[in-house]
């Protein structure tokens, strides 16, 4: 499994933003005009991981 090009870039741009000062402690953020969860941050976390793991 190796996870789509897509699905990564949005994995980083959802970590990036909650990275963001501005977003600190904020539990939804907007992207992209989409509404974006910390459980979506989790789940981006969870797989840039899997994606170290495996080198993609």
């Amino acid at each position: 499994f190796s996870p789509e090009p897509e699905a990564l870039a949005l994995a980083r741009a959802i970590r990036d933003a909650f990275a963001l000062p501005e977003n600190a402690g904020k539990g939804v953020i907007a992207l992209d005009g989409r509404m974006v969860e910390r459980l979506h941050l989790a789940e981006a976390e969870k797989l840039l991981a899997k994606a170290a793991i495996i080198g993609a």
